[in-house]
């Protein structure tokens, strides 16, 4: 017997595992009716599957059947879609995708918030940590939360992954973070150096960019009450965001 809003009703269907946090989710970026990236997002998530033991209903190949489904049937070319997997169920939602993202080629601020998220290198519906802490950073007139310990040692944004460049070195750190599916292709094609980082030296960078799928490579030029570099997106960081065709 289910209750809803005063009102019992049997036909809701629901898990104790939902209810508990233990699910994944997705969310991809649809550009003229066709996924981005498809491949590089169910990667990722059927390896996060085998990390919490999640056997899922559906395979890749019937999941990417699912998904392209709901992108050709929504009323918009360009969207968001988000795929969620339970022991129980595989939900696929599709939203409008506005393309805000273009305005903050500009430059974004971000806020330090003392936080960490659970399993960092899965995406579990279990988001409260990262749902937080970006709300407390909007709030305050912020683009997002950057997350950071309580040895003020920097992890990655709430919603993105981040990047500093240390003379022409591009930096990122390696572990206990998202392996994001734009930072997976900027390995793949850039010179890098895996480090880890202190909010103090990171306050120091000239050039620091955020990434993530549906926004791509967003400059940072403020963080909390400190202007980074001069304020504005760096040489090096607009290279790269026309090199991977981000404009």
């Amino acid at each position: 017997m289910i209750q809803i809003n005063g009102k019992f009703t049997d036909k809701l269907k629901y898990s104790e595992e939902l209810f508990r946090g233990f699910g994944l989710f997705e969310t991809m970026l649809i550009l003229d009716k066709e996924p981005q990236h498809l491949k590089l997002h169910l990667r990722r998530l059927y390896s996060s599957c085998k990390k919490i033991s999640l056997k899922p209903r559906n395979n890749k190949s019937q999941l990417t059947k699912l998904i392209n489904q709901v992108a050709k049937k929504s009323p918009h070319k360009n969207q968001r879609i988000k795929v969620v997997l339970t022991p129980c169920d595989t939900i696929i939602t599709s939203t409008e995708q506005k393309f805000e993202h273009k305005k903050y080629k500009k430059g974004v601020k971000l806020l330090s918030i003392t936080q960490k998220r659970e399993i960092p290198e899965i995406k579990s519906i279990s988001y409260i940590a990262s749902y937080l802490s970006h709300e407390k950073a909007v709030k305050k007139g912020y683009y997002d939360a950057l997350l950071i310990d309580e040895k003020q040692q920097v992890y990655e944004s709430a919603y993105a992954n981040i990047w500093w460049f240390e003379g022409n070195t591009l930096c990122t750190r390696e572990t206990e973070i998202l392996p994001g599916i734009t930072r997976q292709r900027i390995l793949k094609k850039s010179p890098h150096k895996f480090k880890n980082i202190s909010l103090k030296q990171l306050l120091l960078k000239k050039e620091i960019f955020i990434t993530s799928s549906i926004s791509g490579i967003v400059p940072v030029t403020k963080i909390d009450k400190t202007k980074i570099g001069t304020g504005k997106p760096g040489a090096k960081t607009k290279e790269l965001i026309k090199l991977f065709k981000f404009s």
